[in-house]
């Protein structure tokens, strides 16, 4: 029991720490490497559960999703429209030279991007009936991250190079 105190204060510590310098990155100007120590946060604290939250309480899922659009500039809102000013604004922000480039920067390929099959199950029980064409017409995976349903085509400004998350990925 004892063993287990100190492996939990450490854990806190060991957040605490990567909180302060991820906060440092962030007011640098340095938000990919911020968004990096916030990846590794998550996975230090991550704990098992059934299922996330905001996957089975449609009003908490649309609560963080809105949050995400506030603080994190999650969209765009289409993603079959051009959005150039949405693009444009994330070119800036990233420091990216090419559209391009930034256009491949999406919730799909982020490492927060969780689409292994307990997590794809968790969302199909969460929506209920016709729940996989919901899921497949939005490409949807939950976002470790901010804590909500998100589509494949959409990006943040909390993106992280490395991922899905998938099945193969979650046993290395």
């Amino acid at each position: 029991m004892y063993q287990n105190f100190n492996i939990k204060m450490n854990k806190r510590i060991i957040l605490s720490s990567l909180a302060n310098i991820a906060d440092n990155f962030e007011n640098s100007h340095e938000i990919l490497l911020a968004n990096e120590i916030n990846f590794l946060m998550t996975k230090l604290a991550e704990k098992e559960q059934d299922c996330p939250d905001a996957t089975q309480d449609i009003e908490l899922n649309l609560k963080n999703r809105q949050k995400a659009i506030n603080e994190q500039g999650y969209g765009p809102a289409d993603p079959s429209q051009p959005n150039d000013k949405f693009w444009k604004k994330k070119m800036e922000m990233w420091k990216v030279d090419e559209l391009s480039e930034v256009k491949n920067m999406l919730c799909g390929n982020c490492a927060a991007f969780d689409i292994t099959t307990k997590t794809l199950s968790c969302i199909e029980k969460g929506i209920g009936e016709e729940s996989t064409e919901t899921i497949n017409a939005g490409k949807l995976g939950y976002c470790k991250f901010l804590k909500f349903k998100c589509a494949a085509k959409r990006t943040c400004d909390a993106w992280v190079t490395g991922g899905p998350i998938t099945d193969k990925k979650d046993k290395k």
